[in-house]
């Protein structure tokens, strides 16, 4: 992680603040079990943000392995002839030491977490909590910070109740037992990769001398034996005063304190000597070939782990008091282990831990993955390391680093804390660099030692269009990836919604412009190409001419608008003000009845006759029958030699033929 700086009145930490620290060269967090919490950082005085670098100003930092980004107050800043700036800043719980607290006095540890905060006399942004349920009492007698009562006096919380501290933002947590035995082993052969132990008795005692005193008449009781002692080896005794008056709140009676400080005597780590062991371990969890057991194998502040050196015949169960962790490559600089921390008594360098004899040929198993040449991994340079912090600040990438089936040292960066859940992994060795875009599984991408390029990184990971700032993109084919409904294929934008798809571009050989398929692209269709636009209905647009089909007239029509009136069958055009008809229009005028090529509705009428048609005698108004002119007598329709001559006589004259529609008839009619 990149360290961030803010303002020395932030208190919210969700924005960047001032800026991300990309300049820094080191930057390591140290913590210690209800202990001290700081941050060293290097930083050039030439760097970014350098002159917001000043005391009170708030850097957010990952102090550990599991931890969320902590902020830290710069609070001392050294300026060498180097121009490096060595910055030290204290986690924001420090701010406690300048938080006073009025006398009070509390019943149980639940109240006296609540009280601390209701006694502050001035703004106090932090809150108190605690998983430890005991009824003593607690009592300040006269004021006091914050930070002094939860651990920094005599009498304090941290006297009173025990405990382990955890500090989160804001929030103060005392912890009955903070950390976890997870089952983790430091085997030589398998992860150990330095070890140094320091025993010593300078705090060890062989007994304690108690006593109780009354908080106001000062009524002191003693045990008649005065001191209670432990079985040892020592050739003197060393005896340390117990003071056990917040233990009770009545005077006790001597079975009560004795038995008191037996348990004391019992459970408490002064009765053995204080062995601290340093270990530089090989951080496995980070390791691909551990990505199984990763969460068994990582460790934490408090947490207790288990050493096992068969060549010094060390088998011991400590608790970790103190990490410093690299917040620049994210991964632990050191380690450091006490028993003093553990309150079993198994956990001693001489305690049970036969069970990891047990083990032992199942740690050695792990050599097979990861070879013991581990030193390797330290043989990183500093511009290695800047250059790392600089990418991650960059990019968010993570780092970790392992070893190959040859021994050789390999280092990997990867976009997610895991290299199996990252998106984009790289590696570096003496075989090459490579890349992997399946979570580790395969790594083809990159170069190799004879510098064959296998792919470049650009073509196997892309370029984010966002880090495009200006220039000239110049290339023979842009690819665009999409999604299953939009994607570029060939020469041609497809769309797709189920079984019906678009396509833009070429959607066959030699057609270009838009075209619909129907039945999942084995088929196309024209839709538009550059003769304008093809089939469908309702509105049809071509070359800026709107022509609408519809029964209705269109609502809002410019001028020059086509509209077909599909009820009245008409081609009609927007004048500006109506609708015209254009083009051919039937004639609708009545016929003339006299007009001779106008046969009338019947087609057989006689045109002399303006009275009723339909074949009747023309000289005979009351006749419905037509006759024969010369005969009077009715004209046969079924005559073979006249069948078709109305009106004509037997002569074969035509007095009414349509030669000579005005000629009179001859007479005789009736």
């Amino acid at each position: 992680m990149i360290p961030c700086l803010y303002t020395e009145t932030e208190t919210a930490f969700t924005t960047n603040g001032i800026g991300k620290l990309c300049d820094a060269l080191s930057c390591y967090v140290t913590e210690k079990r209800n202990g001290a919490y700081e941050l060293k950082m290097g930083y050039p005085s030439f760097g970014i943000h350098a002159e917001d670098v000043v005391e009170g100003n708030i850097i957010l930092a990952k102090p550990s392995e599991r931890a969320t980004a902590q902020p830290f107050r710069i609070y001392k800043i050294t300026t060498p002839l180097t121009g490096l700036l060595e910055v030290q800043a204290r986690h924001i719980q420090y701010q406690e030491n300048f938080i006073t607290v009025s006398p009070f006095s509390a019943q149980g540890s639940q109240a006296a977490m609540t009280a601390i905060k209701n006694y502050t006399t001035t703004d106090c942004p932090f809150d108190f909590w605690t998983d430890i349920d005991s009824s003593a009492a607690f009592t300040i007698t006269s004021p006091a910070t914050v930070r002094g009562c939860l651990g920094g006096m005599d009498g304090s919380m941290l006297d009173t109740y025990g405990g382990e501290y955890e500090w989160d933002m804001y929030t103060a947590m005392l912890h009955g037992h903070r950390g976890a035995d997870h089952g983790v082993k430091i085997v030589y052969g398998k992860n150990l990769i330095d070890f140094k132990m320091e025993r010593s008795i300078e705090n060890m005692i062989t007994g304690v001398h108690p006593y109780w005193k009354h908080s106001e008449d000062g009524t002191l009781m003693e045990l008649p034996e005065k001191v209670m002692t432990i079985e040892h080896d020592g050739p003197y005794e060393k005896i340390s005063v117990l003071d056990c008056t917040s233990h009770f709140e009545e005077k006790p009676t001597e079975a009560q304190l004795r038995n008191y400080v037996k348990s004391y005597l019992k459970n408490t780590s002064l009765t053995e000597p204080d062995i601290d062991i340093k270990i530089d371990f090989f951080q496995l969890w980070q390791t691909p070939g551990y990505r199984d057991i990763a969460e068994a194998e990582r460790v934490s502040l408090c947490d207790t782990v288990h050493v096992y050196i068969s060549k010094l015949g060390i088998e011991v169960s400590c608790k970790v008091t103190e990490t410093e962790y690299d917040v620049l490559l994210e991964r632990y600089k050191s380690i450091t282990l006490s028993n003093a921390a553990v309150y079993s008594r198994n956990s001693s360098l001489s305690g049970s831990l036969g069970s990891l004899r047990d083990e032992a040929q199942l740690a050695t198993e792990a050599v097979n993955r990861v070879e013991t040449q581990v030193t390797d991994i330290r043989t990183l340079t500093v511009q290695q390391e800047y250059f790392n912090a600089l990418a991650s600040g960059l990019f968010g990438l993570h780092y970790s680093s392992g070893v190959e089936e040859d021994g050789s040292t390999i280092r990997y960066a990867h976009t997610s804390e895991r290299i199996e859940d990252s998106a984009y992994a790289w590696k570096s060795g003496i075989r090459g660099f490579f890349i992997s875009t399946d979570g580790g599984q395969t790594w083809r991408l990159g170069w190799d030692t004879t510098d064959h390029v296998v792919k470049t990184a650009v073509e196997a990971v892309g370029v984010n269009a966002s880090f495009l700032g200006s220039g000239t993109l110049r290339t023979a084919l842009v690819k665009i990836l999409g999604t299953d409904q939009f994607y570029w294929e060939n020469d041609a934008i497809i769309m797709v919604d189920g079984i019906k798809q678009i396509k833009i571009g070429q959607y066959r050989t030699g057609d270009y412009g838009i075209a619909v398929s129907t039945d999942g692209g084995t088929t196309w269709t024209t839709a538009i190409d550059f003769d304008g636009l093809h089939g469908g209905s309702g509105q049809t647009i071509i070359y800026q001419d709107t022509i609408t089909k519809s029964g209705l007239a269109p609502l809002n029509p410019s001028l020059n608008d086509l509209w077909v009136d599909t009820i009245e069958n008409r081609l009609k055009l927007w004048n500006g003000s109506e609708w015209v008809n254009i083009g051919y229009e039937p004639d609708t005028t009545p016929p003339d009845p006299t007009d001779p090529e106008d046969p009338g509705e019947s087609g057989g009428e006689d045109p002399a006759d303006p009275g009723e048609g339909g074949g009747e005698n023309p000289t005979d108004p009351g006749s419905n029958e037509p006759t024969d002119p010369g005969t009077d007598d009715p004209i046969d329709p079924e005559d073979p030699v006249n069948p078709g001559n109305e009106g004509g006589g037997e002569s074969g004259e035509e007095p009414g033929t349509n030669d000579n529609p005005g000629a009179e008839p001859e007479e005789g009619g009736s």
